[in-house]
């Protein structure tokens, strides 16, 4: 999906204005929220360091904190599980940067209708409804586990 961004930007650039909204805080943009349309490339390169650096980590499971002490022969089960987080986080940030490179063209394009207030809030609950929903799995895994 990052590529995807990229990709669209690479498109859709000479069709940009000079100025346009930019949906993520950076310093360079003014105070009414519009900054130089090069800076719409920071969200494919900020997204795709982010998404290279969690893969990276997802490599070696067993480095992350656990809400427990893990026995080796729970190990295997909360790496899987702590894993599968962070592949469903890295999802959620390429789609992210998608969403925030979409919109930023579209608004400058003046065809985005309001869909920002709908999506904008429900980002931040992507990003952490996952890392709550397994934060409770591995809770319960360990529970049971335990109780074994």
């Amino acid at each position: 999906m990052i590529l995807v961004s990229a990709i669209l930007i690479g498109y859709f650039y000479n069709q940009l204005p000079d100025k346009l909204p930019i949906y993520f805080n950076w310093p360079s943009k003014d105070k009414n929220g519009f900054g130089e349309k090069d800076l719409l490339w920071t969200s494919p390169i900020i997204c795709g360091i982010i998404g290279i650096a969690i893969f990276k980590l997802n490599q070696y499971p067993w480095i992350f904190n656990y809400p427990t002490d893990l026995k080796p022969e729970d190990a295997e089960i909360n790496y899987r599980i702590a894993t599968k987080m962070l592949r469903i986080i890295n999802l959620i940030i390429g789609f992210t940067c998608f969403v925030l490179t979409l919109f930023s063209i579209l608004a400058a394009q003046d065809k985005l209708n309001g869909l920002d207030r709908f999506l904008f809030p429900t980002l931040p609950i992507l990003l952490f409804a996952p890392i709550i929903y397994y934060l409770i799995k591995t809770y319960r895994v360990n529970k049971k586990l335990k109780a074994d």
